[in-house]
Protein backbone atom coordinates (compact mmCIF):
# COMPACT_ATOMS: atom_id res chain seq x y z
CA UNK A 1 0.00 0.00 0.00
CA UNK A 2 1.03 3.74 -0.69
CA UNK A 3 3.24 5.31 2.03
CA UNK A 4 1.27 8.72 1.18
CA UNK A 5 -2.09 7.03 2.65
CA UNK A 6 -0.71 6.25 6.28
CA UNK A 7 -1.66 10.01 6.97
CA UNK A 8 -5.36 9.73 6.38
CA UNK A 9 -5.45 6.71 7.89
CA UNK A 10 -5.70 7.98 11.86
CA UNK A 11 -9.46 10.02 10.61
CA UNK A 12 -11.33 7.14 8.74
CA UNK A 13 -12.60 6.16 11.91
CA UNK A 14 -14.08 9.47 12.48
CA UNK A 15 -15.07 9.65 9.11
CA UNK A 16 -16.97 6.40 9.26
CA UNK A 17 -18.56 6.57 12.49
CA UNK A 18 -21.14 9.70 10.71
CA UNK A 19 -20.75 8.13 7.04
CA UNK A 20 -24.60 7.27 7.27
CA UNK A 21 -25.77 10.27 8.50
CA UNK A 22 -23.62 12.86 6.73
CA UNK A 23 -24.43 11.16 3.51
CA UNK A 24 -27.95 11.97 3.94
CA UNK A 25 -27.26 15.59 4.59
CA UNK A 26 -29.22 18.31 2.91
CA UNK A 27 -27.47 20.01 -0.14
CA UNK A 28 -25.04 22.62 0.75
CA UNK A 29 -26.08 26.20 0.22
CA UNK A 30 -25.89 28.00 -3.05
CA UNK A 31 -22.75 29.12 -4.27
CA UNK A 32 -22.43 32.69 -4.20
CA UNK A 33 -22.09 33.56 -7.54
CA UNK A 34 -21.35 37.12 -6.98
CA UNK A 35 -18.32 36.69 -4.62
CA UNK A 36 -16.59 34.82 -7.36
CA UNK A 37 -12.91 35.73 -8.57
CA UNK A 38 -13.87 37.16 -12.15
CA UNK A 39 -11.44 36.03 -14.76
CA UNK A 40 -11.27 38.20 -18.36
CA UNK A 41 -10.14 35.12 -19.85
CA UNK A 42 -13.37 33.35 -18.82
CA UNK A 43 -15.54 36.36 -19.86
CA UNK A 44 -16.23 35.56 -24.01
CA UNK A 45 -16.95 31.61 -23.43
CA UNK A 46 -19.72 31.68 -24.84
CA UNK A 47 -20.63 27.85 -25.43
CA UNK A 48 -19.05 24.97 -23.19
CA UNK A 49 -18.36 21.23 -23.95
CA UNK A 50 -17.68 18.33 -21.64
CA UNK A 51 -16.74 14.76 -21.87
CA UNK A 52 -16.65 12.67 -19.17
CA UNK A 53 -18.45 9.34 -17.76
CA UNK A 54 -21.11 9.00 -15.08
CA UNK A 55 -19.55 12.03 -12.48
CA UNK A 56 -20.03 14.72 -15.58
CA UNK A 57 -23.79 13.49 -15.78
CA UNK A 58 -24.62 13.87 -12.19
CA UNK A 59 -25.64 10.14 -12.11
CA UNK A 60 -26.78 9.76 -8.27
CA UNK A 61 -26.16 12.71 -6.97
CA UNK A 62 -29.76 13.63 -6.56
CA UNK A 63 -32.35 12.39 -4.40
CA UNK A 64 -33.35 9.42 -7.37
CA UNK A 65 -31.04 6.90 -8.81
CA UNK A 66 -29.74 7.93 -12.16
CA UNK A 67 -28.74 10.88 -13.95
CA UNK A 68 -29.29 14.29 -12.55
CA UNK A 69 -27.91 16.77 -15.29
CA UNK A 70 -28.80 19.86 -12.59
CA UNK A 71 -26.13 18.86 -10.62
CA UNK A 72 -23.26 18.18 -12.85
CA UNK A 73 -20.46 19.67 -11.84
CA UNK A 74 -19.56 20.92 -15.72
CA UNK A 75 -22.74 21.99 -17.21
CA UNK A 76 -25.49 22.00 -14.42
CA UNK A 77 -28.17 24.79 -13.48
CA UNK A 78 -28.33 23.52 -9.43
CA UNK A 79 -27.28 26.53 -7.53
CA UNK A 80 -26.12 24.30 -4.79
CA UNK A 81 -23.65 23.09 -6.96
CA UNK A 82 -22.24 26.36 -9.07
CA UNK A 83 -21.18 24.57 -12.18
CA UNK A 84 -18.62 26.01 -14.65
CA UNK A 85 -21.48 26.80 -16.74
CA UNK A 86 -23.18 29.04 -14.33
CA UNK A 87 -19.66 30.37 -13.10
CA UNK A 88 -18.79 31.57 -16.52
CA UNK A 89 -22.57 33.17 -17.02
CA UNK A 90 -22.18 35.20 -14.04
CA UNK A 91 -18.38 35.99 -15.39
CA UNK A 92 -19.67 37.25 -18.11
CA UNK A 93 -23.05 38.19 -17.97
CA UNK A 94 -24.40 35.84 -20.47
CA UNK A 95 -25.06 31.94 -19.45
CA UNK A 96 -23.12 30.07 -22.01
CA UNK A 97 -24.80 27.25 -24.22
CA UNK A 98 -23.41 23.84 -23.00
CA UNK A 99 -23.00 20.48 -24.86
CA UNK A 100 -22.67 17.54 -22.29
CA UNK A 101 -21.17 14.21 -24.19
CA UNK A 102 -20.60 12.22 -21.18
CA UNK A 103 -21.18 9.09 -21.48
CA UNK A 104 -22.53 7.09 -18.30
CA UNK A 105 -19.69 3.83 -17.77
CA UNK A 106 -18.01 5.69 -20.60
CA UNK A 107 -14.24 5.45 -20.99
CA UNK A 108 -11.17 7.66 -22.72
CA UNK A 109 -11.90 5.21 -25.86
CA UNK A 110 -15.62 6.51 -25.50
CA UNK A 111 -14.64 9.97 -25.14
CA UNK A 112 -12.97 9.73 -28.50
CA UNK A 113 -15.91 8.20 -30.77
CA UNK A 114 -18.14 10.91 -29.43
CA UNK A 115 -15.58 14.14 -29.13
CA UNK A 116 -17.07 15.33 -33.10
CA UNK A 117 -20.47 15.53 -30.90
CA UNK A 118 -18.26 18.22 -28.65
CA UNK A 119 -16.22 19.94 -31.80
CA UNK A 120 -19.38 20.35 -33.92
CA UNK A 121 -21.02 22.74 -31.19
CA UNK A 122 -17.67 25.13 -31.60
CA UNK A 123 -17.02 25.62 -27.97
CA UNK A 124 -14.50 27.95 -26.59
CA UNK A 125 -14.03 25.54 -23.61
CA UNK A 126 -13.66 22.27 -23.28
CA UNK A 127 -14.45 20.35 -19.77
CA UNK A 128 -13.19 16.54 -19.78
CA UNK A 129 -13.17 14.44 -16.42
CA UNK A 130 -12.41 10.51 -17.47
CA UNK A 131 -10.68 7.72 -16.12
CA UNK A 132 -12.69 6.31 -13.47
CA UNK A 133 -14.50 3.44 -15.59
CA UNK A 134 -10.93 2.63 -17.23
CA UNK A 135 -9.38 2.18 -13.71
CA UNK A 136 -12.87 -0.04 -12.54
CA UNK A 137 -13.65 -2.96 -13.63
CA UNK A 138 -15.24 -6.64 -12.60
CA UNK A 139 -11.43 -7.96 -12.11
CA UNK A 140 -8.10 -6.05 -12.37
CA UNK A 141 -7.45 -8.08 -15.37
CA UNK A 142 -10.29 -5.75 -17.00
CA UNK A 143 -8.68 -2.23 -16.34
CA UNK A 144 -7.64 -0.42 -19.35
CA UNK A 145 -4.15 -1.06 -20.01
CA UNK A 146 -1.54 2.06 -19.18
CA UNK A 147 -0.42 2.15 -22.78
CA UNK A 148 -4.06 2.08 -24.25
CA UNK A 149 -5.09 4.80 -22.30
CA UNK A 150 -2.37 7.18 -23.04
CA UNK A 151 -2.91 6.33 -26.63
CA UNK A 152 -6.79 7.35 -26.41
CA UNK A 153 -6.29 10.36 -24.26
CA UNK A 154 -3.45 11.98 -26.57
CA UNK A 155 -5.89 11.17 -29.70
CA UNK A 156 -8.69 12.91 -27.48
CA UNK A 157 -6.44 16.13 -27.19
CA UNK A 158 -5.54 15.74 -30.64
CA UNK A 159 -9.32 15.86 -32.15
CA UNK A 160 -9.97 18.73 -29.92
CA UNK A 161 -6.55 20.52 -31.26
CA UNK A 162 -7.39 19.91 -34.94
CA UNK A 163 -11.39 20.67 -34.45
CA UNK A 164 -11.17 23.59 -31.90
CA UNK A 165 -7.51 25.33 -32.50
CA UNK A 166 -8.90 28.03 -30.08
CA UNK A 167 -10.42 26.21 -27.61
CA UNK A 168 -9.14 25.67 -24.25
CA UNK A 169 -9.47 22.65 -22.80
CA UNK A 170 -9.20 21.35 -18.71
CA UNK A 171 -8.28 18.03 -17.91
CA UNK A 172 -8.97 16.94 -14.65
CA UNK A 173 -7.21 13.98 -12.65
CA UNK A 174 -9.19 11.12 -11.35
CA UNK A 175 -10.31 10.70 -7.89
CA UNK A 176 -8.75 8.63 -5.28
CA UNK A 177 -11.25 5.47 -5.51
CA UNK A 178 -9.18 3.29 -2.83
CA UNK A 179 -9.61 6.47 -0.57
CA UNK A 180 -13.36 5.88 -1.35
CA UNK A 181 -12.78 2.56 -0.22
CA UNK A 182 -10.55 3.11 3.14
CA UNK A 183 -13.68 5.33 4.35
CA UNK A 184 -16.56 3.38 3.85
CA UNK A 185 -15.23 -0.30 4.76
CA UNK A 186 -16.22 -0.48 8.36
CA UNK A 187 -19.69 0.71 7.55
CA UNK A 188 -21.71 -2.00 7.21
CA UNK A 189 -24.89 0.02 5.14
CA UNK A 190 -22.06 0.58 3.01
CA UNK A 191 -20.51 -2.25 2.13
CA UNK A 192 -23.51 -3.89 1.60
CA UNK A 193 -24.57 -1.55 -1.28
CA UNK A 194 -20.98 -1.90 -3.02
CA UNK A 195 -21.13 -6.37 -2.18
CA UNK A 196 -24.11 -6.22 -4.56
CA UNK A 197 -23.22 -3.91 -7.33
CA UNK A 198 -21.27 -4.41 -9.90
CA UNK A 199 -19.80 -0.93 -10.24
CA UNK A 200 -15.97 -1.15 -9.80
CA UNK A 201 -16.06 -4.68 -8.14
CA UNK A 202 -12.26 -4.88 -8.51
CA UNK A 203 -12.06 -2.18 -6.24
CA UNK A 204 -15.13 -2.16 -3.39
CA UNK A 205 -16.12 -5.86 -3.88
CA UNK A 206 -16.11 -7.98 -1.22
CA UNK A 207 -15.23 -5.03 1.06
CA UNK A 208 -14.41 -6.38 4.46
CA UNK A 209 -12.06 -8.42 2.72
CA UNK A 210 -8.28 -7.65 3.88
CA UNK A 211 -6.93 -10.83 2.92
CA UNK A 212 -3.82 -10.91 0.60
CA UNK A 213 -5.52 -11.55 -2.67
CA UNK A 214 -8.28 -8.99 -2.12
CA UNK A 215 -5.07 -6.47 -0.64
CA UNK A 216 -3.21 -7.04 -4.18
CA UNK A 217 -6.42 -6.15 -6.12
CA UNK A 218 -6.95 -2.77 -5.09
CA UNK A 219 -3.58 -2.36 -4.51
CA UNK A 220 -3.70 -2.83 -8.25
CA UNK A 221 -6.50 -0.69 -8.74
CA UNK A 222 -4.51 2.58 -6.74
CA UNK A 223 -1.10 1.84 -8.99
CA UNK A 224 -3.40 2.05 -11.96
CA UNK A 225 -4.95 5.26 -10.68
CA UNK A 226 -1.71 7.08 -10.29
CA UNK A 227 -0.28 5.64 -13.47
CA UNK A 228 -3.43 6.97 -15.37
CA UNK A 229 -3.20 10.12 -13.54
CA UNK A 230 0.69 10.57 -14.82
CA UNK A 231 -0.52 10.01 -18.21
CA UNK A 232 -3.33 12.60 -18.18
CA UNK A 233 -0.86 15.57 -17.17
CA UNK A 234 1.49 14.36 -19.17
CA UNK A 235 -0.34 14.46 -22.35
CA UNK A 236 -2.04 17.77 -21.09
CA UNK A 237 1.55 19.18 -20.58
CA UNK A 238 2.03 18.41 -23.93
CA UNK A 239 -0.69 20.25 -25.63
CA UNK A 240 -0.43 24.26 -25.04
CA UNK A 241 -4.30 24.59 -25.43
CA UNK A 242 -4.49 22.16 -22.07
CA UNK A 243 -4.89 23.13 -18.75
CA UNK A 244 -4.55 20.16 -15.61
CA UNK A 245 -5.90 20.41 -12.77
CA UNK A 246 -2.26 18.99 -11.39
CA UNK A 247 -3.80 16.15 -9.54
CA UNK A 248 -6.00 18.46 -7.24
CA UNK A 249 -9.43 16.04 -7.60
CA UNK A 250 -7.19 13.15 -6.53
CA UNK A 251 -5.58 14.65 -3.79
CA UNK A 252 -8.89 16.22 -2.31
CA UNK A 253 -10.43 14.11 0.31
CA UNK A 254 -14.17 13.69 -0.20
CA UNK A 255 -16.20 13.43 3.02
CA UNK A 256 -18.65 11.08 3.72
CA UNK A 257 -21.38 13.94 3.20
CA UNK A 258 -19.34 14.58 -0.06
CA UNK A 259 -20.57 10.95 -1.49
CA UNK A 260 -23.84 10.08 -2.61
CA UNK A 261 -26.60 8.59 0.02
CA UNK A 262 -27.80 6.41 -3.13
CA UNK A 263 -24.52 4.50 -3.58
CA UNK A 264 -21.71 5.51 -1.40
CA UNK A 265 -19.90 5.72 -4.76
CA UNK A 266 -20.50 8.78 -6.80
CA UNK A 267 -20.29 12.68 -6.00
CA UNK A 268 -23.17 14.03 -4.12
CA UNK A 269 -24.33 17.59 -4.67
CA UNK A 270 -22.36 18.83 -2.68
CA UNK A 271 -19.19 16.58 -4.23
CA UNK A 272 -20.04 18.06 -7.09
CA UNK A 273 -19.83 21.43 -5.68
CA UNK A 274 -16.40 20.53 -5.05
CA UNK A 275 -15.12 19.37 -8.13
CA UNK A 276 -16.74 22.60 -9.48
CA UNK A 277 -14.85 24.69 -7.44
CA UNK A 278 -11.48 23.02 -8.08
CA UNK A 279 -12.16 23.10 -11.85
CA UNK A 280 -13.27 27.02 -11.69
CA UNK A 281 -9.97 27.34 -9.26
CA UNK A 282 -7.86 25.76 -12.24
CA UNK A 283 -8.98 27.92 -14.69
CA UNK A 284 -8.44 31.27 -13.34
CA UNK A 285 -5.29 30.41 -11.93
CA UNK A 286 -4.38 29.18 -15.49
CA UNK A 287 -6.27 32.24 -17.56
CA UNK A 288 -3.93 34.78 -19.40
Amino acid sequence: MRTRRAATIATIGLLVGVLTACAAAPAPEPVDLAELEASPGLADVATIGALGDSMTLGVNACAEPGRCMAASWATGDDPAVGSIAMRVGAASGSVPDTVNAAKDGGTVADAVARVDEVIAARPQLVLVLLGGNDVCDADVDGMTSVDDFRASYTALLAALSAGLPDARVLALSIPDLYRLWEVGRDDEGTRQIWDSSPSCSNLLGDAAATDAAATERRDAVAARTDEFNAVIAEACAADSACTSDGGAVFDYEFSPAEISAIDHFHPSVAGQQVIAEIAWNTLVEAAP
